[in-house]
């Protein structure tokens, strides 16, 4: 019995190298087939026709989007133009009434002119001088044209006058000049009128009264003639005529304006369907 305890117990046999790397390379085997199994498949090539339908829809895309682009500018530029255009319309009516006025302003002051001259022309004993201080005092009035240029400078500087046909371009620049015209008339107007004549006929007449006919019809200060001098009442006569003159002149300047005014008027009101309110 105690020989058969003290028996040693029998060894696993050791595996031989060859035999431990046995099963790493069927796993190895295994990997592989298992990699060799996911391939890529075969992709197949594209012929000319295709390559050229992809490039003529890319091209198509990109000019549809072109043209939507266009179209959706246009739409906004002929928003903006019948907005600046319905300004302007109302612009040129507001200049349209004021030209009318200065007309007849114009007429009244060249009749009073007129009138002056006459009482002028009768001997001292006939001469009425209530009738030269209240006409005289017409003589020297002024009433600049200031037109209504807001829009129209807007126009110009926003860069928008592109946005309106060139007929009408045409009609709102000669407008413009014609404006200019006009007011460098009337500068020279005005120059004569306050540096000349006021002053001269200051010399002569009561400016009081002149005063009180301007801004009523009756007085209470004296109506002297200061001096009644032959060569006094030829410079009178002709301060007054170069009043009458530059008055004609004006007025020829403002009929032409409103003649130019009513070609604007007729072409915005059949370009943009606008209408008097």
């Amino acid at each position: 019995m105690n020989e058969e305890k003290k028996r040693p117990m029998p060894r696993k046999p050791v595996p031989s190298k060859n035999q431990t790397e046995k099963p790493q390379t069927t796993n190895s085997q295994l990997q592989t087939e298992t990699m060799e199994v996911h391939h890529h498949p075969n992709v197949e090539k594209k012929g000319l026709k295709e390559y050229i339908l992809e490039g003529l829809m890319i091209f198509l895309a990109v000019i549809m989007g072109f043209i939507a682009e266009n179209i959706r500018e246009g739409i906004s530029e002929n928003r903006r133009a019948a907005e600046f255009a319905h300004s302007y319309y109302e612009d040129i009516k507001n200049d349209t009434a004021q030209l009318h006025k200065l007309i007849k302003f114009s007429k009244h002051k060249i009749a009073a002119c007129d009138s002056t001259i006459a009482s002028f022309h009768l001997p001292d004993s006939r001469h009425n001088d209530t009738i030269i201080y209240s006409e005289g005092q017409v003589v020297t009035n002024v009433y600049p044209f200031h037109s209504s240029s807001g829009s129209y400078e807007q126009i110009k500087s926003s860069g928008s006058l592109r946005f309106f046909k060139q007929k009408i371009i045409n009609l709102m620049n000669e407008y413009d000049l014609q404006t200019k015209s006009i007011t460098a008339r009337e500068d020279i107007d005005m120059k004569f009128i306050i540096e000349q004549a006021i002053p001269f006929f200051g010399t002569v007449y009561n400016t009081e009264v002149s005063y009180d006919f301007r801004f009523g019809s009756t007085t209470t200060h004296e109506l002297y003639v200061s001096d009644r001098s032959l060569i006094t009442k030829r410079l009178l006569i002709n301060k007054i005529i170069a009043a009458k003159l530059f008055r004609m002149r004006a007025m020829q300047e403002y009929v032409k304006l409103l003649k130019i005014s009513d070609s604007v008027l007729t072409e915005l009101k059949t370009e943009y369907n606008l209408k008097d309110e």
